[in-house]
């Protein structure tokens, strides 16, 4: 990684992250503070309870609105937060190379004393910091409105932990095979394509998945299987060993990534 670069490229992204950060941050803060409201309404809930079981798998709608964790789990991590991610990760890892290939600019980063080496694993870096810094804000965004507006006492700071680290390796692995196919593509429409039409099927496999017991087995085909808010917020998930599995197929597209890369012509 090249230090100078990395630093350029964050201070021009840094706009984007911004808008990403601060949305995530209110929007959970200000959703949170709805929280009381819903967690009295035992009408809410008996409706939700009283939605098929299949829906409420599918939807993510399983839990009790009076528990903070499966509110947060039901009303954000398992709907909007999931789009909002899935915009930034792969709008992002376009940007960061086939954007540049294609409008000719990545000509002036190669022509400078940085290896293509340094190039590729710098955008990256940025790629994976960006990540972190927007699921860092709605963590804080979360705990500051839980302190803010619930009873503390009936929030599990553990379960919100794991669950936030879930999606964010969730969603590592969505920009790493993001990263990779904007390696491989030099027009970033091609690039940006294969990743939106990828993770759509992947969350439509999912979906499907849990509609219907007849094709479950699906499930074994889309990283989505892995993301479960409401399993970690009931306490019932391994979140160790999915970590790690979800750890090392990041890694391991990274490095292919840069391989890719490193070794491919480009139309400069």
């Amino acid at each position: 990684m090249n230090l100078a670069l990395y630093k350029a490229m964050m201070k021009s992204h840094s706009k984007l992250l911004i808008t990403y950060a601060c949305s995530v941050f209110l929007y959970l803060y200000l959703l949170v503070m709805t929280f009381p409201m819903f967690a009295e309404s035992q009408q809410l809930n008996d409706v939700l309870k009283g939605l098929p079981e299949s829906v409420q798998v599918a939807f993510g709608i399983q839990g009790n609105l009076s528990n903070v964790n499966d509110y947060m789990a039901m009303n954000f991590y398992n709907s909007l937060y999931l789009y909002i991610l899935m915009a930034y990760a792969i709008l992002t890892a376009i940007q960061l190379v086939s954007r540049f290939v294609d409008r000719g600019s990545m000509a002036y980063l190669l022509s400078s004393p940085v290896s293509r080496v340094q190039v590729i694993n710098t955008q990256a870096m940025v790629l994976i910091t960006g990540l972190f810094v927007v699921n860092l804000f709605t963590y804080f965004g979360g705990y500051l409105g839980v302190l803010s507006f619930t009873d503390k006492n009936s929030f599990d700071m553990s379960i919100f932990t794991q669950m936030n680290l879930i999606v964010m390796l969730i969603f590592l692995v969505i920009s790493a095979y993001s990263f990779l196919f904007s390696c491989l593509f030099n027009e970033e429409k091609l690039a940006m394509g294969a990743s939106f039409g990828i993770t759509i099927l992947f969350y439509s496999l999912d979906l499907a998945s849990k509609l219907s017991e007849e094709i479950d087995w699906l499930k074994y085909f889309t990283i989505f299987s892995l993301y479960q808010p409401q399993k970690i917020s009931q306490g019932d998930y391994n979140v160790l060993s999915t970590s790690m599995i979800l750890s090392m197929v990041a890694i391991v597209l990274f490095i292919l990534s840069a391989s890719l890369f490193k070794r491919r012509d480009l139309t400069l």
